[in-house]
């Protein structure tokens, strides 16, 4: 039978599988809709599956900052290669999702696929990276995702570095003014991309990295040969002083401030603005 144009746009439209890949799906299903659409999406599946054992390295990260609204989302998406980040296809997915993501609040990547996309209520998220999947020809993943909704009295900002590679939101409350507040928030996310911290406070590390760390640090100081013979107590004031350089450059109000107008720490310039960080994210592709 004959595929009109407007039935291959349609299904196009639809799926976002190429043009001549809808006319052959529509062909074989006699012009049948519906059933064309299932063929497609199997096809992505397939596509899916073949490429399950592929590294993704490259894509996208978003920052989404809805000021009237009081919300910074932030978004990584991965794909293999930086030619296929860099496509329209990729590149509009990305953008609609992290809108997505701020407008429907997914708890997590599980929900967030089985929502209705925005885009097109009649798809699912999962329906349209499938369907991404087999326009491109590439792993596709949602790395992960973040939504910060600014505190009482508080704030949140964002920054997305110039690659697209890396971003971070933050949220923030303040006990003085708000003024310079929106300017030092998106600093600190700069900060927060450049030094990459894993904690806000030393609380908040996680026990397992701690005693990695400080068993690995006394392996080297039991090997050290100018440790032998030293008192334990000698010993635990070094091992203290080890771990406080580990929390220096992990722990977020710790560490010295990366941008080069300070040369205090990021708790001591919280201090200075009166402000204390409720939480913050940090994500990167590459």
């Amino acid at each position: 039978m004959t595929i009109s144009a407007k039935q291959v746009m349609d299904l196009r439209a639809a799926t976002g599988m190429p043009m001549m890949q809808c006319k052959r799906a529509l062909e074989s299903e006699d012009g049948d809709f519906e059933k064309a659409f299932d063929r497609l999406k199997k096809e992505g599946m397939k596509a899916l599956e073949k490429r399950a054992d592929k590294e993704a390295k490259e894509g996208l990260v978003r920052v989404r900052l809805t000021p009237t609204a009081g919300r910074a989302t932030l978004l990584a998406v991965a794909c293999e290669t930086e030619p296929v980040a860099r496509t329209e296809g990729f590149v509009k997915f990305v953008d609609t999702l992290v809108e997505h993501v701020d407008e429907k609040a997914p708890e997590d990547v599980a929900q967030l696929l089985t929502q209705p996309w925005i885009a097109d209520g009649g798809l699912k998220v999962e329906d349209a990276l499938t369907g991404l999947v087999g326009q491109l020809r590439e792993k596709i993943e949602i790395v992960s995702f973040a939504r910060l909704e600014a505190p009482s009295g508080g704030i949140v900002g964002g920054y997305q570095h110039h690659d697209q590679k890396n971003g971070a939101i933050v949220a923030l409350v303040s006990e003085k003014d708000g003024d310079g507040l929106e300017a030092f928030a998106k600093q600190l996310c700069m900060h927060i991309v450049f030094s990459r911290p894993t904690a806000l406070t030393r609380d908040q590390v996680p026990a397992e990295a701690r005693e990695r760390e400080e068993r690995l640090l006394r392996e080297q100081l039991a090997e050290d040969p100018k440790m032998q013979g030293k008192p334990d107590n000698v010993v635990q004031k070094i091992l203290d002083g080890k771990m406080a350089a580990f929390y220096k450059q992990s722990v977020l109000t710790e560490q010295e401030w990366a941008l080069p107008d300070s040369d205090l720490t990021v708790g001591e310039l919280l201090k200075q603005h009166g402000a204390s960080v409720q939480s913050f994210y940090r994500a990167q592709v590459g």
